[in-house]
């Protein structure tokens, strides 16, 4: 099992598209957040910011997460 998901074809898309978002990022300066939620416990929740993928252990919940992104929406 890789880092972020069971299955390793779709953990390489995952790499990938945090390394296309990261680079697009730098070059327009538009941010992202990217959530990707399986349904079966068994799987982790993935949460990646501006390309890069939070730690496991991180301190804010996903909601917490998500409000933030929606109001950095909202102010753009």
């Amino acid at each position: 099992m890789g880092a972020w998901h069971i299955d390793q074809e779709c953990e390489s898309a995952l790499i990938r598209l945090n390394d296309a978002l990261c680079s697009f990022e730098r070059a327009t300066g538009r941010e992202y957040t990217l959530i990707l939620v399986p349904e079966s416990p068994d799987e982790k929740i993935n949460i990646s910011q501006s390309g890069k993928p939070l730690p496991p252990n991180f301190d804010e919940s996903i909601e917490e997460i998500l409000e933030m992104a929606l109001e950095r929406r909202k102010k753009s």
